[in-house]
């Protein structure tokens, strides 16, 4: 599997989730690649690498403040 080089992360990430989050109609997955977090899989296919996008979410210092809270 390919993992793409380009994605948002930290406080941008969580920014880029917040303004864009109603274009994608719930579609977690999309907003995932969009961002992104996809990967290749061997047929060519692609799909959210949400193990990395969570993961990149949780250690944005905006989720981190809000957990402080």
């Amino acid at each position: 599997m390919r993992v793409d080089p380009l994605k948002l992360t930290g406080d941008e990430l969580v920014s880029y989730l917040e303004d864009h989050r109603e274009e994608f109609n719930g579609n977690g997955d999309a907003i995932c690649m969009a961002a992104g977090y996809s990967i290749e899989a061997e047929d060519g296919s692609r799909k959210c690498n949400f193990t990395a996008f969570v993961e990149a979410v949780s250690n944005s210092n905006a989720v981190k403040n809000q957990q402080n809270s």
